[in-house]
């Protein structure tokens, strides 16, 4: 504490949701929820409605502001830049404090994907993960991403970013039957937090 309290990039900005963000994250999501599945399941149960937006809303604000067990899971709202709505989320996960990383998620609007954004808010977050908490960063020191192995959009954000692959494990998690879980990862050391992209080897 004091959490870091957002970043801007080129076309969005990465922040905590607010109970104002309600209704466009209702939009957001509403714009096409079949489109997330079955990736993310959650859609077909949750933020159905503003109350249920608000209600989720409320459980990340006293999530994050849990110190007994502290927060290990940090959910973000990807909005855009110039308007404010909301375009997607992520969000630093399974936090390891004392191995000082995390997992990144994302998900992106199907009336705004195709455009870049989601791997340009990667790269921001990866770079706010990285830079130190005394410069309004996280200190971290590893980032990870994992997704199915046949959710294609998903791999695509950690190849384009050029993270590199360490994990593809064989039927490791059920999606509309048994799929694989590949996995990227980057060390802080390895990331060019300035310019957003991986060091040139």
């Amino acid at each position: 504490m004091p959490l870091p309290s957002g970043l801007a990039t080129e076309r969005t900005r990465l922040r905590f949701w607010q109970p104002d963000d309600a209704g466009s994250m209702l939009h957001a999501l509403d714009a096409g929820r079949d489109s997330f599945l079955p990736w993310l399941p959650w859609v077909r149960t949750d933020n159905r409605t503003p109350v249920e937006c608000i209600f989720s809303i409320e459980r990340f604000r006293r999530k994050r502001e849990q110190i007994d067990p502290p927060c290990d899971d940090f959910v973000l709202g990807i909005f855009d830049r110039s308007t404010d709505e909301a375009l997607g989320g992520t969000g630093l996960h399974r936090i390891d404090v004392a191995s000082h990383q995390a997992e990144i998620g994302y998900w992106i609007r199907p009336d705004r994907r195709g455009q870049g954004l989601c791997t340009e808010a990667v790269a921001g977050l990866i770079s706010w993960a990285f830079t130190p908490q005394t410069d309004g960063g996280w200190g971290l020191r590893r980032i990870e991403i994992f997704c199915a192995g046949s959710n294609l959009a998903s791999q695509a954000v950690p190849k384009k970013l050029g993270l590199r692959q360490e994990v593809h494990q064989i039927g490791r998690r059920w999606v509309n039957g048994w799929d694989d879980t590949l996995g990227w990862g980057v060390l802080a050391d390895e990331w060019d937090v300035l310019r957003r992209r991986i060091k040139p080897a």
